[in-house]
């Protein structure tokens, strides 16, 4: 009685996704050691990361009134950021208020002052509505 080439082709599957699967997870590369979160309460802090932490800022803002998040001063080479910053509505109503994130990682060792001010594009010359700061030093 000839044999079932079932079992065969099922080892033959399971073996390629063994392989694929190990692949895959072997060679992704690792995220940072440490995340820390900062919020408008953290303004006015100090932070001390290791080099390749990352830094994650949330901030409140509603870019239906015009007054936007930036980024005004920062060592990018203390303090790189790692992505463009993201925002996140509220809700789906009209006018509804979110949250900018700003990611950044800590590139070499030293101290960066990083500020962010929010205010609309065009008053550059004109006090912000708000300010955000905080030191951030960075060690081996």
């Amino acid at each position: 009685m000839p044999r079932s080439p079932r079992p065969i082709r099922l080892f033959i599957v399971l073996m390629f996704l063994f392989v694929f699967l190990t692949a895959a997870c072997g060679g992704a590369t690792a995220g940072p050691e440490n995340v820390f979160i900062a919020d408008e309460a953290d303004s006015g802090q100090t932070v001390t990361m290791a080099v390749g932490d990352a830094l994650q800022i949330m901030l409140a803002e509603n870019q239906s009134t015009g007054y936007l998040w930036s980024v005004v001063t920062n060592d990018e080479t203390v303090l790189a950021s790692s992505a463009e910053p993201s925002y996140e509505v509220d809700s789906e109503a009209d006018g509804a208020g979110g949250v900018k994130t700003f990611m950044f990682r800590a590139a070499a060792p030293g101290t960066s002052e990083l500020r962010l001010v929010n205010a609309m594009t065009q008053d550059t010359a004109v006090e912000p509505s708000r300010v955000f700061e905080l030191t951030v030093q960075v060690v081996e």
